[in-house]
């Protein structure tokens, strides 16, 4: 039996990158996937994908940081499945630039959307979680949510507080039967390490020296990211909660 049969999974930034791999692979494994972005022809190419291969999707497009919005989608979600299994808090964006640089609605915008956005899907889907009587929450940190990375103060911030925000709801929620666990992926290729590279004057070099920093030599595969995404939403995660899983090719061991 596929792991997600019969389960409805809540994907946040699956128009690209990671989030389309993890809805592609939840979707393969059996799961009914809303998909929602802010970015309607992402929505749409990543429910047609899906659904292309026998799959089921809601798309819906939403700006995670709006929480009349993020209330609407859930009621939304409920009224199509009538129930919530998995949510995977993944949405998020980037900021390179200096801290003396960075303007404060830079810095309110990358914390809205990376760490504001995952308080919101939660505080709306948590309780439909405790009224069924529990499900799996997954958040996207990274490795900058646990190293420093120059030029990225907004982006480091916001992702050191999605692990704070992991191991609360972990603490808080785990009565309920509800396990909250986060992933912090190394370098993927994604269109998000593509437009940083996109601002370097040696894209190609600065490419490789990154390459250089992970021991397993270069970047990850947004599926190779989504698979650990997936085993800890599954049962045979049954007793990790309050998790912080660097996938990182080695990373974060130096």
């Amino acid at each position: 039996m596929m792991r997600f049969e019969g389960k409805v999974i809540i994907v946040t930034g699956a128009g690209s990158g990671i989030g389309k791999a993890a809805a592609t692979l939840f979707a393969g494994e059996g799961g009914m996937v809303a998909l929602l972005d802010l970015d309607s022809k992402g929505v749409e190419e990543t429910s047609n994908a899906i659904t292309h291969q026998g799959g089921e999707t809601l798309p819906l497009v939403y700006d995670v940081i709006d929480e009349q919005g993020v209330s609407n989608a859930v009621e939304q979600i409920l009224q199509h499945y009538n129930r919530i299994d998995v949510l995977c808090n993944n949405a998020g964006i980037e900021l390179s630039k200096p801290l003396v640089q960075t303007e404060g609605h830079e810095w309110d915008r990358v914390l809205a959307v990376n760490l504001k956005g995952m308080f919101l899907l939660s505080k709306h889907v948590l309780p439909h979680m405790i009224s069924s009587g529990g499900g799996t929450v997954v958040n996207t940190s990274s490795i900058s949510g646990l190293l420093g990375w120059p030029d990225s103060s907004a982006y480091c911030a916001s992702k050191g507080g999605v692990i704070q925000l992991t191991r609360e709801m972990a603490v808080e929620y785990g009565p309920h039967n509800i396990r909250v666990n986060c992933i912090c992926p190394g370098t993927t290729v994604t269109p998000m390490i593509d437009r940083l590279l996109g601002l370097e004057e040696d894209p190609e070099g600065t490419a490789l020296s990154i390459r250089a920093m992970h021991p397993l030599g270069r970047f990850a595969q947004p599926e190779e990211i989504a698979r650990a995404m997936l085993f800890l939403a599954s049962e045979e995660a049954s007793f990790v909660t309050g998790a912080v899983l660097p996938v990182d090719g080695g990373y974060t061991a130096k």
